[in-house]
């Protein structure tokens, strides 16, 4: 009979946790960002964007090392569910990178959208700069009430705020729509949509986040947690199995 130490019980544990935080993880990553139901929709995220014009002057900040210049177009505030968002420091987005002086985009969803509660069956998800709704025959969504918002800010306070923003939190983003140009861009100014109907995208500069609504943030947590186990468990697992090898005890391999 083979005789269990404590080294080997905590070591059996640790496979178990291993097993759970999987688990765990794949329920949590399911659930976090639920959009909420029409119930639980804030009546501040129902108003219509609102744009007015702006007599804000150029200006421009510096930003990893370049300056990025900025031509204010209007003032801008946007209310709304966020829908999907992209992921700038994703392996599948080769346009962004740590000296991006976009943050995150956000798909926002408003309005009478909101209301009738169709968008709980539209499916939507971002590309490195859009954002893409489908939804099945006979369902009422407006794709004038949904938009896709380039972020831009000098501010790292906002720029943290922004990153924080999660799918199904709901929101509202004060600033300018501007049009922006890095000074190594020769040229190319990336330009605002100033209208909802047309398909294009929002340029904002963001000078305030208010976060409405927080989204499945129980949820969030235990993803969060479930990643940090399946990092640490691992490595526990490995140091006791070290651990045994070294003391000469007998290691039973094939036991979680």
């Amino acid at each position: 009979m083979i005789r269990t130490t404590p080294l080997e019980r905590l070591r059996l544990w640790s496979g178990r946790g291993i097993v759970a935080a999987a688990a765990l993880l794949a329920v949590s990553w399911w659930a976090k960002g639920r959009l909420p139901t029409p119930a639980e929709i804030r009546p501040e995220s129902l108003p219509e964007p609102v744009q007015e014009e702006t007599l804000r002057e150029p200006f421009s900040f510096p930003y990893e090392g370049r300056a990025c210049r900025v031509r204010p177009v209007a003032s801008y505030e946007i209310a709304g569910l966020v829908v999907t968002h992209n992921d700038i420091h994703s392996f599948a987005d080769i346009y962004h990178d740590a000296s991006s002086v976009d943050t995150k985009d956000l798909c926002i969803v408003w309005g009478a959208n909101l209301e009738q509660g169709d968008y709980l069956g539209v499916d939507f998800w971002s590309g490195p700069f859009t954002c893409y709704a489908r939804w099945p025959a006979g369902s009422r969504f407006d794709l004038a009430g949904i938009s896709n918002s380039h972020l831009i800010a000098d501010d790292a306070s906002v720029r943290r705020a922004i990153a924080g923003v999660r799918i199904g939190d709901q929101v509202r983003l004060r600033g300018l729509l501007v049009d922006y140009q890095m000074d190594d861009w020769e040229g190319f100014w990336r330009r605002t949509s100033t209208r909802r109907d047309d398909g294009d995208c929002e340029v904002l500069f963001v000078e305030s986040v208010e976060v409405l609504a927080r989204a499945t943030p129980g949820w969030y947590r235990l993803f969060g947690l479930a990643r940090g186990l399946l990092v640490g468990l691992p490595l526990l697992w490995v140091a006791l199995f070290a651990l045994q090898a070294h003391r000469g005890e007998s290691v039973q391999l094939g036991r979680l």
